[in-house]
């Protein structure tokens, strides 16, 4: 249809146009009332958001002044006598807020050092890459380093610095130092300072003694944890695990060993320290000359375990066994550089013949056929550096050579080379040697230059290094040591953070006589400058809601958000909080106005730093209560611990009715002399909040575990704190076929070498063995490895896809029997789980945890036992509470605690008021369904109480800073604050509006188009109208003719 545009007046001479855009106009102008309505509703939600933004800020200001770590920082100064260094150059300070305002004096005397990590030398060896001869085991840090006769220097290199990853790394780090291409050294250095952080034993046999081999300890032995009548071992994780299973060790050691004087069997591969402190202690007291016994240490929860071995400061090792266990120690000493000629020198046969001597004369020296001929007045040139590296040069003239001896020659060396007496002397072989005197690295370096200007051909030969000079031990280990406060202070590092409390000293240099006097304050211009911050957002807002409020006379108007009641209210709220008492705090101090901040006519705050600064210094406290929650309690049984936004200040009394308990039993068979010799027993507890399990075999024979309360109590707290790695063992052990060797399967096997039944093979090229499972933290795994071709595909390929498809946080490999074994690399709590499909008749069977071999992992578990006193076994849980127990299950009940246990929470009321138990914790309980509100809900208390009835008063104050906080909350909360609220509100009505524009902008539309039509039906009739005028008027006219 054509429109108006096209005909649009042609007939009529209308402007239809125009005459539609009238008429749509008058409908128009409802929508413009609309439209300028949701306009002013949009200009008002963004003038809410600016002020939502506004209260953010100052939320976020008034939170800080709810944090003690705001009011709690404090400000250093120092001073120093020195002359040479700035306070700060010897040590740097910094604090916590933990600190206390104070003086402190940090001196440093004669006895004063920096803590150094400890550094050790190999000796040096040709080189690096072919292999060392050597064979054994040594023990750093507590970690076994086993060395085979193919490693070479660099391979030991890699095992040490292997063994220093992971959860347990030893801390050590090895590094190849090449001096040149002949003198190649291994040095050890400590990750950490301390004189105690970094121990290397020997745990090989006498015949290997690989620390010796290696240049890196000396024969010497000397006691290694003395205490003042005896000696201690190291300490170890498990006082009933064998040693050698602790340490890691590839073979342990076993022999006869003499302490005291008394001969004593230990075997390392099977013994526990509990068991060798047994059979150390009847030796001893046998012959009244000790005791020996296992003594247990708990630090930060972690128990670990030694030998004590008291009387006796007399030990003879065999096998480097007390090495191991670290009752002893090797030495470590310093090398001296030795130079040896490279001729053989000998005498004429008319001289007697051999070797030549010190005192062998010139003219007795067979410098060839037999003959001599030196002269008289031939001189030799000596040459090269000293110790230190510096040149040297003399010259010896042999005078008359039928006098004249080797030694004289041998004394011009010395004297040349600053060497004493005795530093140069011929060998049995009759070759010079010059051994530097001065032990260590040294620089020495020498040259015997035979001149013979008679003639004659003397040759002492070309002098080189034989052995190279070098300290064992490069840098002792050791602790720092100053004097804070007239206390010697020693501390494995330079970072010292736990003498004074909340302070930091890092100790740069030393300088003896020097004293750093230290001065701590409370930092009062970062709390005014908190204070500031909180001040200038609250007047932030409050200038925002006055603008707002304001009536502009030039416009006649105020601003969009005047009529506002959500403004009003929102002013109100937080204008009663800056200017209201804080409840339950002193008069003197319980309002803003009385440590000087105070509010103008405009309701905007100002600081006034001489009274806020005259308060602080004054009384610190007030000030912080003005602001942050603080609680309280009036019996030291009841701790306060936290509060929510829907805690209620107060004073509330505190009622127990019953006490927390942690779940325990106590045996009900005396133990003195342990189970019975010849008896056994099965004790499995089960902690029943984790699931966590500890299996403790006892022997009541004597000197093993379950001889004596003791043992049994020691024997059952080390497996309690053991971590335990996730083992998963296959059930079926693999062979070869007779055709490839026979035995068991390794991981270099290949795959048409498994027998897989009936001594054949049925695998077969691109066969596929899948598997499924899960990872450490109960992930799915699934993958799948293909056998390309079996006569070159190896077991170890397989396991390679398997740890990898486990992304390397297990280690899948093939046992001693030819099981399959997939370990997880950490300790503790596993959920790694795997389960194979194999191609043909290849079965690696079921792998888990249960079968031969296998490990359930587990942290150490939350429990202890103990003796009662009366010799009875006393099992505790460590956790309070009904949630945490444990069963006991004994296969002979030789302890007597079988059952299942629990604890009981804690049950009491606050205020009067409900409260819920949690082992120690009470918590405030939300209004019931007929309570309306409640004073105490979230209120949290730790109560330590062993008796029931009243416990006082806890009080809890909220400052100005965490009741202005929950009141922005109150108005921001995303959920339902209040401007939310009202900012949705808005929101909804600009899109109802919108809706209604659109609706109304659709039915104008359609007007326009109904408007359209009937105006062009108009001209249609009309033209129509026309064109019969037209015919009538012609019709008309030829009438008239």
């Amino acid at each position: 249809m054509p429109g108006t545009s096209a005909i649009g007046g042609l007939v009529s001479g209308l402007d239809t146009a125009t005459l539609i855009e009238q008429l749509i106009g008058v409908s128009r102008k409802r929508v413009d009332i609309v439209v300028n309505n949701q306009t002013l509703q949009s200009d008002k939600l963004t003038a809410f958001k600016s002020l939502n933004t506004q209260l953010s800020t100052f939320q976020a200001k008034a939170k800080a002044l709810t944090e003690d770590d705001i009011f709690d920082v404090f400000k250093t100064s120092t001073s120093t006598n020195s002359t040479n260094f700035s306070s700060d150059e010897l040590v740097s300070i910094s604090t916590t807020s933990d600190a206390s305002p104070g003086t402190h004096t940090i001196s440093f005397t004669s006895s004063s050092q920096l803590a150094q990590a400890r550094q050790m030398s190999s000796m040096s060896f040709t080189s690096s890459s072919t292999a060392l001869g050597l064979t054994g085991e040594f023990v750093i840090n507590g970690n076994a380093i086993s060395i085979s006769t193919t490693d070479s220097l660099s391979d030991v290199i890699s095992s040490i610095n292997t063994a220093n990853s992971g959860t347990n790394a030893t801390g050590v780090t090895a590094t190849l130092i090449s001096v040149s291409d002949t003198d190649n050294r291994m040095v050890l250095t400590s990750d950490n300072t301390g004189e105690d952080k970094f121990s290397i034993l020997d745990a090989s046999s006498d015949a290997e003694d690989i620390l010796e081999a290696m240049g890196l300890a000396s024969s010497t032995q000397s006691i290694k944890n003395a205490t003042s009548d005896g000696a201690k071992s190291d300490a170890f994780s498990s006082s009933s695990t064998a040693v050698q299973s602790l340490l890691g060790l590839t073979t342990a050691q076993n022999g006869t060993v003499t302490i005291g004087g008394e001969s004593v069997v230990i075997d390392l591969s099977s013994q526990s320290l509990s068991t060798i402190a047994t059979n150390i202690n009847t030796a001893l007291t046998g012959a009244s000359k000790g005791t020996a016994t296992v003594a247990s240490t708990t630090t930060d929860g972690v128990t670990t375990y030694q030998i004590d071995i008291n009387g006796t400061t007399s030990y003879t090792d065999t096998n480097n066994i007390l090495e191991t266990l670290g009752i002893i120690k090797r030495g470590q000493s310093s090398v001296a550089e030795e130079h040896t000629g490279s001729t053989a020198n000998t005498k004429t046969s008319g001289a007697g013949g051999g070797v030549v001597a010190s005192a062998t004369t010139f003219s007795e020296i067979n410098t060839g056929s037999d003959a001599n001929n030196v002269a008289n007045n031939d001189t030799v040139t000596l040459t090269g550096t000293n110790h230190d590296g510096n040149a040297v040069t003399g010259t010896y003239t042999i005078t008359d050579k039928t006098t004249d001896t080797i030694d004289g020659l041998l004394t011009q060396i010395e004297n040349t080379f600053g060497l004493g007496a005795g530093s140069a002397t011929i060998d049995a072989s009759g070759k010079v040697i010059i051994t530097d005197d001065t032990t260590g690295d040294s620089q020495l370096s020498i040259e015997i230059i035979t001149n013979n200007e008679g003639g004659g051909t003397l040759d002492f030969g070309t002098v080189s290094v034989t052995t190279e000079g070098y300290d064992m031990e490069v840098t002792a280990g050791q602790d720092a040591k100053i004097t804070i406060d007239g206390i010697a202070v020693s501390r494995s590092s330079n970072s010292i953070d736990d003498v004074i409390s909340g302070v930091t000293l890092d100790l740069n240099r030393v300088e003896s006589g020097s004293t750093v006097n230290l001065t701590i304050s409370r930092d009062t211009d970062s709390i005014k400058s908190s204070v500031n911050d909180f001040a200038t957002a609250y007047n932030d807002i409050i200038e925002f809601i006055n603008q707002e409020f304001a009536f502009n006379e030039d416009s006649e108007s105020a601003g969009i958000l005047s009529g506002e009641s959500t403004l009003r209210t929102i002013k109100s709220i937080i204008q009663s909080t800056i200017s209201a008492s804080v409840p339950l705090l002193p008069t003197d101090s319980n309002a803003l106005s009385l440590i000087g901040i105070t509010s103008d006519k405009y309701g905007k705050l100002s600081v006034k730093d001489s009274t806020f600064l005259k308060k602080i210094n004054s009384d610190f406290y007030a000030v912080k209560r003005m602001f942050v929650a603080e609680g309280t309690t009036t019996n030291t049984e009841i701790s306060y611990i936290s509060h929510t936004k829907d805690t209620v200040a107060g004073n509330y009394a505190v009622s127990i009715n019953t006490v927390a308990s942690q779940a325990s039993e106590t045996g009900s068979i005396v133990l003195t002399n342990g189970i019975g010799a010849g008896l056994t027993d099965t004790l499995t507890i089960t902690d029943t909040a984790t699931n966590r399990v500890a299996t403790i075999s006892l022997d009541g024979n004597a000197s093993e575990n379950g001889s004596t309360i003791d043992n049994i109590v020691n024997a059952i707290n080390s497996e309690l704190d053991t971590e335990r790695t996730q083992t998963l063992v296959g059930s079926i052990a693999n062979t070869k076929t007779t055709g490839a060797g026979g035995g068991i399967i390794t991981a270099s096997t290949k795959f048409n070498e498994i027998n897989t039944g009936g001594d054949a093979n049925d695998l077969s090229d691109n066969d596929v063995i899948s598997f499924t499972g899960t990872n450490r933290s109960g992930l799915s795994i699934s993958n799948s490895y293909t056998i390309s071709d079996v006569s070159t595909g190896t077991v170890q390929d397989f396991l390679s896809t398997i740890e990898k498809a486990y992304e390397n946080s297990v280690s899948a490999t093939i046992n001693a029997s030819g099981n399959i074994v997939l370990t997880d690399i950490t300790d503790g709590d596993s959920q790694v789980s795997i389960s194979i499909t194999e191609p043909g008749s290849l079965n690696f069977g079921s792998v888990k945890t249960s079968n031969e071999g296998g490990v359930t992992g587990r942290y150490g578990m939350e429990i202890t036992a103990s003796n009662d006193g009366s010799d009875h076994l006393v099992l505790t849980h460590d956790t309070y509470g009904s949630g945490f127990g444990f069963t006991t299950v004994e296969i002979n009940d030789l302890l007597g605690t079988e059952g299942t246990y629990s604890g009981t929470d804690v049950a009491g009321t606050i205020n009067g008021e409900a409260a819920t138990g949690t082992g120690q914790i009470l918590v405030g309980d939300a209004p019931s369904d007929t309570e309306s509100s409640t004073s105490i809900e979230d209120l949290t208390l730790k109560v330590t109480s062993t008796t029931t009835g009243t416990k006082g008063n806890v009080k809890l104050t909220m400052g100005v800073g965490e009741l202005m906080h929950s009141d922005v909350d109150s108005i921001i909360d995303q959920f339902d604050g209040l401007l939310t609220i009202r900012m949705d509100g808005l929101q909804d009505t600009i899109d109802d509006m919108q809706n209604s524009i659109l609706g109304m902008e659709e039915r104008l539309a359609m007007e326009t188009l109904r408007l359209n039509e009937q105006f062009v039906a108009l001209e249609l009739n009309l033209s129509k109208l026309q064109s019969v005028s037209s015919f009538m008027a012609q019709q008309l006219g030829m009438l008239g003719k």
